[in-house]
C-alpha cells in the first residue's frame, strides 16, 4: 500500500490566486511607455525556443540542444470603445488607433516597441522588452454586439529581459512573520518575509541582534538579545535599507 503521508500533509499556500489579467503589456507611444492592460484580454506571450543542436558525449545516438533564445508572438484582444457624442474611438484608446495604423503599414512603420510583464505585482518575475511587428484581425464574425479586435505581435530581433524590473521597489526587506512567539532572550526565532537573502543586521525591541543567520531569500534566524521583554518590534536591514517594523511579543 502506498504511503500517503506526503499528500495528507499538503496544504494550499496562504494568499490570493494569481489572476490572468495581472499579466501586463506596455506600448511605447510618443517616446514613453504607457500601460494598455486595462483594455486588453487574453494576453498570451506564445514563446518558441531558438535551439542549436549539440553533441552529447557518452550518450551515443541521443541528441541534445542548447536554447540560445526565444521568439515571441504575443496576442491579445481589445474591446473597442466609442464616444457616444463624437462617434469616434475614445481618446483613452489613442494607442489602439496607433496599433491599427501600424498593422496596416509596412517596413519600419509596422513595428512598435513593447514591454511584457509576466506578473504585474511581483518584481522578481521576468519583464521583457523588444520591438515587434503588429498584425490585426477581427475577433468577431457575424452579428456581434461588441467590436473586438485581436492584435498579434512578432518580435523583430532580440527580446531582452529588463533588470532591475520596472516594478522594483527600494530593495529593503519586507517582514511577514516571526515564530515561535513569546520567546525569551537567548532563544532563536525565525523571521520570514522578502528580500532577506542579503540581510546584514537586525534589532528586536531596539536592541541589536548579535547573532543573525540567513537561511534563504525568505528567512533569517535571529537570537533574541538580552533584556528584551514584552512588546519588541523586529527590524531587519540589508544593503538597501531597513524593513518595516514587525510586531513581536517576547517572554
Amino acid at each position: 500500500m502506498a504511503d500517503s503521508t506526503l499528500y495528507d500533509t499538503t496544504a494550499p499556500s496562504a494568499g490570493s490566486l494569481v489572476l490572468a489579467h495581472q499579466r501586463l503589456i506596455r506600448l511605447k507611444l510618443g517616446g514613453v511607455f504607457i500601460n494598455i492592460t486595462g483594455d486588453v484580454n487574453n494576453l498570451a506571450l506564445n514563446p518558441t525556443k531558438i535551439p542549436v543542436p549539440r553533441e552529447v558525449y557518452g550518450t551515443k545516438g541521443r541528441s541534445s540542444e542548447d536554447i540560445i533564445g526565444y521568439n515571441y508572438a504575443p496576442s491579445f484582444n481589445v474591446e473597442v470603445v466609442r464616444d457616444p457624442v463624437t462617434k469616434q474611438i475614445v481618446a483613452a484608446q489613442a494607442w489602439f488607433k496607433d496599433l491599427v495604423k501600424a498593422a496596416f503599414s509596412e517596413g519600419a512603420a509596422n513595428k512598435r516597441e513593447f514591454q511584457l510583464f509576466t506578473d504585474a505585482l511581483d518584481e522578481d518575475m521576468p519583464v521583457l522588452q523588444g520591438t515587434f511587428s503588429v498584425a490585426y484581425s477581427e475577433a468577431n464574425t457575424g452579428y456581434a454586439d461588441k467590436g473586438v479586435v485581436t492584435f498579434t505581435l512578432a518580435n523583430d530581433g532580440v527580446v531582452n529581459q529588463i533588470t532591475p524590473s520596472p516594478l522594483a521597489g527600494s530593495g529593503a526587506p519586507i517582514l511577514e512573520s516571526a515564530t515561535p512567539t513569546l520567546q525569551a532572550p537567548g532563544k532563536i526565532i525565525k523571521v520570514r518575509g522578502y528580500k532577506l537573502g542579503n540581510a546584514v543586521s537586525a534589532t528586536v525591541g531596539g536592541k541589536v541582534v548579535v547573532e543573525l543567520r540567513v537561511i534563504d531569500e525568505y528567512t533569517v534566524a535571529i537570537l533574541i538579545p538580552a533584556t528584551v521583554t514584552g512588546s519588541s518590534p523586529i527590524i531587519v536591514t540589508n544593503a538597501a535599507g531597513a524593513s518595516n517594523s514587525l510586531p513581536y511579543q517576547a517572554a
